[in-house]
């Protein structure tokens, strides 16, 4: 893959998306006035879902444009022991995340604990139950076409120059500097992710199990946050009522020119 249209997704890929979602993503949830913050997630969410699948369809486009095979992508399905062993353990992963998530989701400190952690990336997790329909849209958009994009596409890029495995530590790397509004931690722990991922490509031959494993974390993850901060809402609400600032129905108790203490 020597064509100038590679160059310029690898270019995009590399540089311009990362560039893009801090800039115009990250730092426009960051800048939001508190009132318009959840008007502004929905259209980040809906901003990125766009760019994903517009880039797939340019990378779609390329490959029909010059007769290229599919599974050069990863998107040929074959049936091997290294497939069946992924897929086996993908659903072990799965009973494991859904009985964290029960037992996350009962413990008042647990919720606690994990909001602290995502303190810094609040701002752009959904808080609502129809902010997590968006975002879920948004989860499945980076499952199927980030897969494609950095392991499909970007292996195969880089494997022009360089051996396979050094080309997913590479591409690893690349997928890591995309989430730099993550800050040092989430560009390491994302390339990490990256590197998970495109061994179980390496391994199982095929992007179809990396596809569903990225998009089901981040459903859980989403998920387990938007119930965190529900849970914080029902807490603020709570203690308001208790102090007599709402009344039974969540309104603001305090109304007219209240009395004050102790009389006039």
């Amino acid at each position: 893959m020597h064509h100038p249209l590679d160059h310029l997704l690898a270019l995009i890929l590399a540089v311009l998306f990362p560039l893009r979602a801090a800039l115009f993503g990250f730092r426009r949830l960051k800048r939001a006035p508190l009132d318009q913050l959840p008007a502004v997630r929905r259209s980040v969410y809906r901003d990125a879902i766009v760019i994903q699948w517009s880039l797939v369809a340019a990378l779609v486009a390329l490959w029909l444009g010059f007769h290229r095979r599919w599974g050069a992508l990863g998107l040929e399905l074959r049936l091997t022991p290294g497939l069946t062993g992924v897929v086996l353990g993908m659903l072990l992963i799965v009973v494991l995340l859904l009985r964290q998530r029960a037992e996350v989701i009962r413990d008042r400190e647990m919720l606690t604990a994990l909001r602290r952690r995502m303190d810094k990336l609040e701002v752009m997790l959904p808080h609502t139950s129809d902010e997590f329909r968006r975002f879920a849209w948004l989860a499945v958009t980076a499952g199927v076409c980030e897969e494609l994009l950095y392991r499909g596409f970007m292996i195969a890029y880089l494997s022009n120059w360089m051996d396979v495995l050094p080309a997913a530590a590479v591409s690893s790397v690349i997928f890591g500097i995309g989430h730099s509004y993550q800050g040092v931690k989430g560009v390491l722990q994302t390339a990490a992710l990256g590197a998970f991922l495109a061994a179980l490509y390496l391994v199982s031959g095929s992007i179809y199990v990396g596809m569903a494993i990225h998009a089901l974390m981040d459903l859980h993850s989403g998920h387990l946050m938007m119930k965190a901060y529900t849970r914080q809402a029902e807490e603020e609400r709570e203690v308001a009522a208790e102090s007599g600032w709402l009344d039974e129905d969540g309104a603001s108790g305090i109304g007219g020119d209240p009395e004050p203490a102790g009389g006039a």
